[in-house]
Formats: C-alpha cells, sequence, structure tokens
C-alpha cells in the first residue's frame, strides 16, 4: 500500500502543476488607448460634411442647367419640324455640338 499512498500524494501536485495560475503574462502587444476623436474629429467631420453639401447642392445646379439647356434644343427641333425647315444653327457651329445658353459664364461654368 505504500505504493498506491505514494501515487495519491503525487496527484494534488500535478493538478496544482496543470492548473494556471490567475496572475496575467506578457503578450508580447503594446496596449494602447487613444481615446475619443475629440474635437479635432468633430471639426474634421463637420468641415467634410459642409463640403458635401456644398458638392450636392453645385451638382444639382448644373444638372438644371443641362435639364433646360435639353429642353430648349426639343422645343426649338419641334418649332422646326412644325415649320417644315431644319433648326439653323449659329454660323460656324459644328454639327451635333450644343451652343452654350445665353445666361452662361464665361469659360463653360
Amino acid at each position: 500500500m505504500s505504493a498506491v499512498s505514494a501515487a495519491l500524494a503525487v496527484v494534488p501536485g500535478l493538478v496544482r502543476a496543470v492548473t494556471p495560475t490567475p496572475t496575467p503574462s506578457p503578450t508580447g502587444t503594446v496596449a494602447t488607448s487613444l481615446g475619443s476623436p475629440g474635437i479635432t474629429g468633430f471639426v474634421v467631420t463637420f468641415v467634410l460634411a459642409i463640403a458635401l453639401i456644398g458638392l450636392f447642392l453645385s451638382l444639382t445646379r448644373h444638372l438644371r442647367i443641362v435639364d433646360r439647356r435639353s429642353r430648349q434644343l426639343e422645343e426649338q427641333d419641334a418649332s422646326a419640324a412644325e415649320a417644315g425647315t431644319e433648326a439653323d444653327p449659329e454660323p460656324g457651329a459644328e454639327p451635333g455640338v450644343v451652343p452654350p445658353a445665353p445666361d452662361a459664364e464665361p469659360g463653360g461654368r
């Protein structure tokens, strides 16, 4: 029985050796806590939102101009078809090229 009691005495030591300890071990990664973006992040996001709103309004304005020009061309073509003549392009204009509207800014803007 001495062999059995010796084996039982070793078991609690093995259990303690296998059980992990609750102390933290270094993992090799550096923990960085940058926190919230703060006022700088808010300002950058706000400026970006204002720029996008301005871009959207500009796009809407330009799309309205293009739509107005296409309606004018359709009206000119319809009136020329009713009269039985071809719509006269401006002198020196190439066929198929749309002349700018009279209220357009110089430089095509």
